[in-house]
């Protein structure tokens, strides 16, 4: 019997110790999109259990740009926050990590204060260059062209990158195939991936600035 008992010890303490290693291994994925038009700031925040594949509470909570996010279990445990506000580059995540120290994930996108295409009606058969006021496009960046025709109740993403370190970028005539000729509106989502390790935690990040739209002619 004294055997057993050693040994039912020894089984808890390894369980234990398998239930503390697995325990370790969470990650944070966090995301922020800004709308310009409506100067709009949605953020939401998300600690992933990579062993069951679920999101679990953030002991003590989770701080965006100083503010406390509200939890929302009915999105599996997703912390989230709206408001209004301008445009600021740089954007804070922030909680308590291992021994209670405060832990910090920032993200910083460039803002996109206006763009044009090179034409004032472009073709479905030719290329057609963008260009835009604001930095160009940095490692971990794409952007998407969101083209909304109302009248056939259409929406075509489209993203495209470019290597060219110019705020420039070529769109070729094959991209443009579902821009049917006609009345569009054309606004731009510049998108940023972001990977670091915080207090030893891989945490993801993406970020979305939303432009206002232009009008935008299309001819065959």
């Amino acid at each position: 019997m004294k055997y057993i008992f050693f040994l039912v010890l020894t089984t808890l303490a390894l369980f234990s110790c398998n239930t503390q290693e697995k325990a370790k291994k969470l990650s944070l994925f966090c995301y922020v999109r800004y709308d310009e038009a409506i100067k709009e700031v949605k953020a939401e925040a998300s600690l992933q259990d990579a062993i069951n594949k679920t999101s679990v509470e953030m002991p003590g909570g989770i701080e965006y740009q100083g503010m406390e996010m509200t939890l929302a279990p009915v999105y599996g445990m997703t912390y989230h926050i709206d408001y209004t506000s301008a445009f600021l580059v740089s954007h804070d995540f922030e909680w308590k990590g291992k021994k209670n120290e405060k832990q910090r994930f920032r993200m910083t996108i460039d803002p996109i204060t206006s763009f044009s295409l090179d034409k004032a009606a472009i073709s479905q058969k030719k290329l057609t260059a963008l260009q835009w006021v604001g930095k160009p496009l940095e490692k971990g960046e794409t952007m998407v062209l969101m083209w909304e025709n109302k009248k056939n109740g259409l929406t075509v993403p489209m993203e495209v990158t470019t290597s060219s370190n110019q705020s420039l970028i070529d769109i070729p005539a094959a991209k443009l195939k579902d821009i049917i000729p006609g009345d569009w509106t054309l606004s731009l989502v510049r998108k940023k991936l972001v990977k670091k390790n915080v207090d030893d935690m891989p945490v993801n990040g993406i970020m979305e600035y939303y432009t206002k739209k232009i009008p935008v002619k299309v001819t065959p």
